[in-house]
């Protein structure tokens, strides 16, 4: 039987109790979302989910993102980062509350708090993008199937429009020449396959000659950001900068000719980069060049949209850029209306 009580001026106890179980008691800003609670509650009782909700009572957020983060976060590719997230989320007031106590309230009183702390929108949808999926996995691995997930239920962040940073006038080539100069060819052919390629930055960082064909002239990517596999074709500029990597003799990069004396050296990265160093390489070049506002991803755009301005449809560049939908092919993608208007006549 469910009681709903007034406290003080504005506040409202639901207290529910049914044989066999503890009285269980909640207190609410309205006598509306009290009767809700207690309704909701005396049917999940009465549907024999009185052990999980006994353990949900006595599951503190805190000890739930531990359990998730020791079997769940490892078998994700995202793994490094989701644990950074979950250190972040370790750290808060909310983790101490129980799951079945946590309402999309104290979610929007974070994401608010956030937000006021100046983080980005995208960085707040990733960090309740984690509570989500740990309240999804504590439904159905976990035996919690009567737990709402409090993240569904609050307005997320706004994305950020997408970058529209292509590379201007000229310097391509400054930073090229830059390479040239400080003797970084390794980071002149990253460039250069970037652009070409559209690969991202830690597919670039693992790929190996085992991956490379270049007498067919493909790439053949057995693992991907999104999980899916991609066979890429070469360009012709493309071709040649993974030649010309064939003849470079250092202690940096395996050459062809290694690899085929020992299949094993074949599996190790072609470039010998981290994701960071190539980053960090990068950034170097750039301010060496005095160029402003590029990032490495950015390179991924400008093949993007140099694709497209070579006359192939939506589907061919989700085919070689490994974009899963067409909205986020959009946001990658930005064309110069100057260089349509020879289609135009």
């Amino acid at each position: 039987m469910a009681r709903i009580r007034k406290r003080g001026t504005s506040k409202y106890q639901a207290r529910v109790r049914i044989k066999g179980y503890p009285e269980v008691a909640r207190t609410f800003s309205s006598n509306a979302a009290a009767v809700l609670w207690a309704a909701q509650r005396e049917q999940q009782l009465l549907q024999g989910l009185g052990e999980a909700l006994k353990e949900a009572d006595a599951l503190p957020l805190s000890v739930a993102l531990t359990r998730y983060a020791e079997t769940v976060t490892p078998r994700k590719k995202s793994a490094h980062s989701e644990l950074n997230r979950i250190k972040v989320w370790l750290r808060q007031p909310l983790a101490s509350l129980t799951l079945s106590s946590i309402r999309g309230k104290h979610l929007a009183e974070y994401r608010d708090s956030r937000i006021l702390a100046s983080a980005s929108g995208n960085t707040i949808r990733l960090e309740l993008a984690v509570i989500s999926h740990l309240y999804e996995v504590a439904r159905k691995d976990w035996g919690l199937e009567h737990l709402v997930n409090p993240v569904k239920v609050i307005h997320k962040p706004k994305l950020p429009r997408g970058r529209t940073r292509r590379l201007y006038n000229g310097e391509e080539l400054a930073l090229l020449n830059w390479c040239e100069q400080n003797e970084n060819l390794r980071l002149k052919y990253i460039v250069i396959i970037a652009i070409e390629t559209a690969m991202r930055r830690g597919e670039l960082a693992g790929l190996t000659w085992q991956d490379v064909n270049l007498s067919t002239r493909m790439i053949y990517l057995d693992d991907t950001k999104n999980g899916e596999s991609r066979t890429i074709p070469l360009s012709s500029r493309a071709l040649g900068a993974f030649k010309a990597l064939e003849d470079i003799k250092d202690t940096r990069t395996i050459t062809s000719a290694t690899a085929s004396q020992n299949s094993s050296k074949s599996e190790i990265p072609i470039f010998n980069l981290h994701v960071d160093n190539i980053s960090a390489e990068f950034l170097a070049a750039r301010r060496g060049c005095h160029i402003e506002g590029l990032t490495f991803h950015d390179l991924r755009h400008e093949a993007t949209s140099r694709l497209f301005e070579k006359g192939f449809n939506m589907m061919e560049v989700a085919t070689i850029t490994g974009h899963k939908s067409m909205q986020m092919l959009k946001r990658y993608t930005h064309l110069r209306p100057a260089d349509l208007l020879a289609r135009l006549g």
